[in-house]
């Protein structure tokens, strides 16, 4: 049976075919469209019908194509990304404007709740570099895991974990490199302490980890968060204790207004659930020092 295939212009495209009726002189004309039969294809012409992808800027939060953004602020995600008008602008990130957010990477690695101020309410982990909280630490001892609940390696002694850290940071790993001066600092895990060697670790975690390279832009950061009062909101909406109680002592003294301490109330709240679940409460209740011991 002949075919004859037409190519039709616009989208979705039409295939005609034109088939000879053995019944009849007559020729009979069929119209379909040609769709796609996987969601490979569907993505495929999806991307196909525009030739950016669009991506909103954290600052001006317009959306704006990917040739807005530099190739390091494409790679970042929508609330610390800026397109290169505001980097050139200097334009601050809306998150710094409403109360600063916390990093990804203060996250527990189990379960991805941001980890609690108290450093007392989550453990680092020398086998794999994690912070991993009391709560997840405490759910895995309850079913009978005596090992890192991340890496499943056995917990390792004083000595054992203190050559993990000194291979890891041999290695140029910013996060072993801080831990390890911090046990130079407080002359821990049979170390004698030696806070210069402390500095000189943090200043290369520093070197090696993600900082804000731009000093001058740091700098000015700062002064504006200071001279702002930003500082203290910022502190307030990531859940701290203290800064709250300052901003209650300013409101009381007539310093602050109602708005602002019914701001800085529900910042605080807010903060305080994020960090929160079942898990850690009852972690909390138990006692960290118990939890390390069992």
């Amino acid at each position: 049976m002949p075919a004859k295939f037409v190519k039709s212009s616009g989208y979705p495209k039409l295939t005609t075919r034109t088939l000879s009726d053995s019944a009849s002189s007559s020729n009979t004309t069929l119209h379909f469209h040609s769709l796609p039969r996987t969601r490979t294809e569907t993505a495929t012409r999806k991307r196909s019908i525009t030739s950016d992808d669009m991506k909103i800027c954290g600052a001006c939060v317009r959306e704006l194509p990917d040739g807005s953004y530099s190739a390091e602020q494409r790679r970042l995600r929508q609330s610390i990304r800026r397109c290169e008008e505001c980097v050139a602008a200097g334009n601050r990130l809306v998150l710094m404007k409403k109360g600063r957010t916390r990093s990804e990477a203060d996250d527990c690695p189990i379960c991805q709740l941001p980890l609690p101020l108290d450093v007392n309410e989550w453990m680092f982990k020398p086998c794999c570099m994690k912070l991993v909280c009391d709560g997840c630490t405490f759910a895995a001892r309850k079913r009978g895991m005596w090992d890192c609940p991340f890496c499943r390696t056995p917990t390792p002694d004083k000595e054992q974990a203190l050559a993990m850290i000194q291979k890891r940071a041999d290695k140029g790993d910013p996060v072993a490199m801080y831990n390890l001066g911090t046990k130079y600092h407080f002359g821990q895990y049979g170390l004698v302490k030696d806070v210069t060697r402390a500095v000189e670790l943090y200043e290369r975690a520093a070197e090696l980890g993600e900082v804000e390279k731009d000093m001058a832009k740091a700098i000015r950061h700062y002064e504006a968060a200071a001279m702002g009062g930003d500082h203290m909101m910022m502190s307030v909406k990531l859940g701290d204790d203290d800064s709250l109680g300052n901003v209650k002592r300013l409101f009381m003294a007539g310093l602050a207004t109602k708005d602002d301490y019914a701001s800085a109330l529900r910042g605080h709240q807010s903060a305080i659930e994020e960090m929160s679940s079942p898990d850690r409460a009852e972690a909390k209740e138990f006692g960290s020092e118990k939890i390390q011991l069992v």
